[in-house]
């Protein structure tokens, strides 16, 4: 079924999200085969190429779903008549859901990528106790490499209070109950019902458990975390194609362009 939302809306809506463009169109011309090139047949740092790509592709998908999420937000409860805020509730969770999700797959590509880079260990990376390979690279960069550029940003991103909550709503979408959303009608909490106190006993019947967010409340970190997402990948990028100048490989407005002047394989 085709969706009602006018082209203005999502217009409106886009002009509001990261512009996401010119920093696709670079990693699409990252070329691993090319890269490889210049390198040793041992070197990893070529694959990280495939990484940032998977990290793109994945990133334009989280942003599309925040501009679905928006822009059905402004259609049912601003521009439909009646308004419909069930619908409203429904479509900006279910895209909501899908931005903190890929988010997460996203900031695990990046992550990779920079394993690749920095030739990260396997070992390392099992002895290092915390939860996602995010989470994990940057332990490893705070020891290792403490004034790096992606040790930054990696910080700096891990540290958001938007990046935090989205991250911590989707693990306990993934390995929990998913969180109750306002709006959504009676839902019930994992829990014994009976209320137990020192002088009775009491269950309340039929009226469901409070929420822990609003849609609002959703999109009030994930959209942060979107954009501070994006300009970590940026930065993540840029040193890559700094790295790559040293090779003789440069990326132009119009695609890679490898020297075949003779550089020092690494």
């Amino acid at each position: 079924m085709p969706s009602p939302i006018d082209k203005e809306t999502y217009q409106d809506v886009s002009k509001n999200l990261p512009d996401i463009d010119v920093l696709k169109r670079q990693i699409g011309f990252l070329s691993p085969d090319c890269i490889s090139l210049k390198f040793k047949s041992d070197s990893n740092f070529p694959i990280a190429a495939v990484c940032f790509q998977d990290a793109s592709r994945t990133l334009s998908e989280s942003r599309y779903a925040l501009l679905e999420a928006m822009a059905h937000k402004i259609w049912y409860l601003e521009k439909a008549n009646p308004k419909d805020e069930d619908n409203a509730v429904f479509f900006v969770r279910f895209y909501s859901d899908d931005v903190a999700l890929r988010l997460y797959s996203a900031a695990e590509h990046l992550a990779k990528a920079v394993v690749l880079m920095l030739d990260i260990s396997d070992e390392n990376l099992k002895n290092t106790k915390t939860g996602s390979r995010f989470g994990k690279v940057r332990k490893i960069l705070r020891q290792t490499h403490s004034d790096h550029i992606i040790t930054r940003s990696f910080d700096e991103l891990y540290r958001s209070k938007e990046w935090k909550n989205t991250i911590a709503y989707r693990d306990t979408w993934v390995h929990n109950q998913p969180p109750i959303i306002k709006g959504t009608g009676m839902v019930f909490e994992r829990k014994r019902r009976w209320l137990i106190s020192e002088s009775e006993s009491m269950m309340g019947i039929g009226a469901g458990d409070k929420p822990k967010y609003s849609v609002d409340d959703l999109l009030s970190f994930v959209k942060p975390a979107l954009f501070q997402f994006t300009e970590k990948l940026a930065c993540v990028v840029e040193f890559y194609v700094t790295e790559l100048e040293k090779k003789g490989i440069t990326i132009t407005k119009n695609g890679m362009q490898v020297s075949i002047l003779k550089s020092k394989a690494g």
